[in-house]
């Protein structure tokens, strides 16, 4: 093995291939929703606070940083002698163009959403940032640590301007070198890092391969050397090679079945108990994931800051779904429709929930919808309660902060009903909506810990949503190779990447 390994690294002379599973939209992190752009961001860009490969926060260009009591007002130090990849220093004038260009509603970014408490951003002196917000933010640390909030060169930003997503300039360990959309992207070593031993690779290649047997096929023909996103049904082809490798680690997006409570039926707390007895969420996390997921204890992925374990946990009795369902006055059951994406694990979640239902005589519609048409359906601007044509449909949240904000706040607060974030069910709960604000109010984590504690609590007993998986992310690499791997939010690493010596 030795010998192959030898012939592998001097045959690749420090370059790596990777498949992505989707098309790059923009190289403007501040101006994307999409995680493949975040994952090849990740080596040109950096933040000021990163995650490490468990989602923890770490140091990046900011080396420490703080919260004032009343969580208004942030410092953050920098990191000295850094430059950007045009050679345009990194200091916290550079970071204050960055953070008010996020804050700015006129500029119409993607990723304003996260800034729009963003009062002000002083620079005291070129080492030293404080933002101050408008209101009490406690989870604005993490917010700073979202893939997106890159810190981009402002020598680049006015040279280029609206085009900058085509023209990216970091800080970070790897140069843009070129895009050809649709079929490639290039990075090439940055000689300038201010970290003098990385990188360790002269060049990374990116090739967009939305069909999973092809990825898989190019990672075992020695085309690429990873694929940060493995399909669970393929693992085993890769697992069972001598010099690939499967990468598995705890994911934090969690997938339910929300219930539209405007729907008479589902403002029935033992009709959306029934629907959470009915289902066999192990035998999901088998049909769907090859048992490569687990069932939620909580709300929140246990990775994910301030989870708090609930009881009871979830359990399948569909004996005592069918007497719940009887005594709301359903025992014939009720037809709904259901739905999902027309991508193949997203069908199979369709009709493995579709069955069992039918146990409790629900006879379920199953809807696959093109994404881009789902999107508009659910996210529309003309989208109201009222109007809201689903009564159930599948959905997956990541919350890239590793905060615990912001998973409850868009998925469960009254103010996150779509289509302005992500509460399918249009759940609304005074408590709920009081805890996430309190937790919001302070920058202590012993008392936002408690705050969250309060909310999961409540929303585990309304149960707006049948909560169905937690899915790992799996990813295929050549054996040798580190430093590359899948992040739980649903990104990749790739910037300290090195063949084994």
């Amino acid at each position: 093995m030795a010998g192959s390994l030898g012939a592998f690294q001097a045959a690749h002379a420090a370059e790596m291939s990777i498949a992505l599973n989707q098309i790059v939209q923009g190289l403007n992190p501040q101006d994307s929703n999409y995680n493949v752009d975040y994952s090849v961001a990740n080596g040109i860009f950096e933040r000021l606070i990163a995650f490490d490969g468990d989602m923890k926060l770490v140091p990046q260009l900011a080396t420490s940083w703080e919260g004032s009591e009343d969580a208004k007002i942030f410092t953050l130090k920098l990191r000295q002698g850094v430059k950007f990849q045009d050679g345009t220093d990194f200091n916290a004038a550079a970071v204050k163009i960055n953070l008010d260009r996020l804050a700015d509603p006129d500029l119409n970014l993607k990723k304003h959403s996260l800034f729009k408490l963003v009062e002000s951003v002083e620079t005291p002196d070129e080492n030293t940032v404080v933002i101050k917000l408008s209101k009490p933010f406690g989870a604005m640390i993490n917010t700073l640590a979202h893939p997106s909030i890159v810190m981009q060169s402002p020598a680049a930003i006015e040279k280029y301007g609206k085009d900058i997503a085509k023209h990216p300039v970091g800080t970070g360990p790897f140069k843009f070198e070129e895009w050809v959309p649709g079929e490639k992207l290039v990075v090439v070593k940055n000689e300038g890092y201010w970290d003098p031993e990385w990188p360790k690779l002269d060049k990374v290649t990116f090739y967009p391969v939305p069909e999973n047997g092809t990825r898989v096929s190019m990672l075992m023909s020695d085309e690429v050397q990873f694929v940060p996103i493995l399909p669970a049904e393929l693992m085993k082809r890769v697992s069972e090679s001598d010099s690939y490798e499967v990468l598995e680690k705890p994911g934090i997006s969690v997938w339910v079945m929300a219930m539209n409570m405007m729907r008479k039926q589902f403002q029935d707390i033992r009709v959306r108990e029934a629907f959470n007895l009915a289902i066999d969420q192990q035998a999901f996390a088998q049909v769907v994931y090859g048992g490569h997921a687990i069932v939620p204890d909580a709300p929140l992925a246990p990775a994910t800051q301030f989870h708090a374990t609930q009881s009871p946990a979830l359990s399948t009795d569909v004996a005592k779904a069918k007497e719940l369902m009887k005594e709301a006055g359903y025992e014939n059951g009720f037809e709904v429709n259901l739905w999902a994406r027309n991508n193949s694990t997203e069908v199979r979640m369709l009709q493995f929930l579709k069955q069992q239902l039918s146990q409790i005589n629900v006879n379920v519609q199953i809807v696959p919808l093109e994404g881009a048409t789902r999107a508009e359906k659910l996210f529309g601007a003309n989208l109201t309660p009222e109007t809201a044509e689903f009564d159930m449909t599948i959905g997956g949240w990541s919350p890239s902060t590793g905060d615990a904000d912001w998973h409850l706040r868009p998925v469960y607060a009254t103010e996150g009903f779509v289509p302005n974030m992500y509460n399918l069910s249009f759940y609304s709960n005074a408590v709920v909506d009081k805890a996430v604000q309190d937790a919001l109010e302070t920058a202590d984590p012993a008392k936002r810990a408690a705050a969250y504690a309060i909310a999961q609590d409540q929303i585990w007993k309304d149960k707006p949503v049948v909560w169905l998986a937690i899915d790992n992310a799996l990813a295929g690499r050549k054996k040798g190779l580190t430093g590359a791997f899948p992040m739980p939010d649903g990104t990749m690493q790739y910037a300290r990447a090195a063949y084994e010596e």
